[in-house]
């Protein structure tokens, strides 16, 4: 059963996809394959994050999830061969989140997605997905 992390933070958009840099980071390094999973116009300016958003570190990746790299952004109804972590970067989750290990949905400061990730918790929780809630609020934003 796929296991969900939600991850709440002072900030917006911008500061969920440094976030996201930093945990797909993370699984990178663990052996993990990674979906990013995001919306068309995200996509490419997400990709340039992840070659830059540390000067010490970069994350090889490829845009699409057909590419058979282990790590993916992706803005496609179908997540391809992928199924270690999805990072989900849209306000809603894709139909098919549960083919993955784990799943990781942030939530910043709109009030779209405060109330899109409610919904998503209350769906996981109703069906008994594993759900842990990291509150990253209470720390300073980067």
């Amino acid at each position: 059963m796929t296991k969900i992390n939600f991850y709440r933070i002072n900030g917006g958009r911008e500061d969920a996809l440094k976030l996201a840099c930093q945990l797909g980071e993370k699984a990178a390094q663990q052996g993990m394959s990674v979906l990013f999973h995001t919306d068309r116009n995200t996509a490419e300016a997400f990709s340039q994050l992840l070659w830059s958003f540390r000067s010490s570190a970069f994350i090889p990746h490829s845009l699409g999830s057909d590419s058979g790299d282990a790590i993916a952004i992706s803005s496609e109804d179908e997540p391809g061969e992928h199924h270690g972590l999805l990072i989900s970067l849209k306000p809603e989750t894709p139909k098919w989140f549960s083919r993955f290990e784990k799943a990781i949905e942030i939530v910043y400061d709109d009030q779209q997605v405060i109330t899109s990730k409610r919904e998503a918790y209350r769906h996981y929780k109703s069906r008994g997905y594993p759900l842990q809630y990291h509150d990253l609020s209470k720390q300073p934003v980067h």
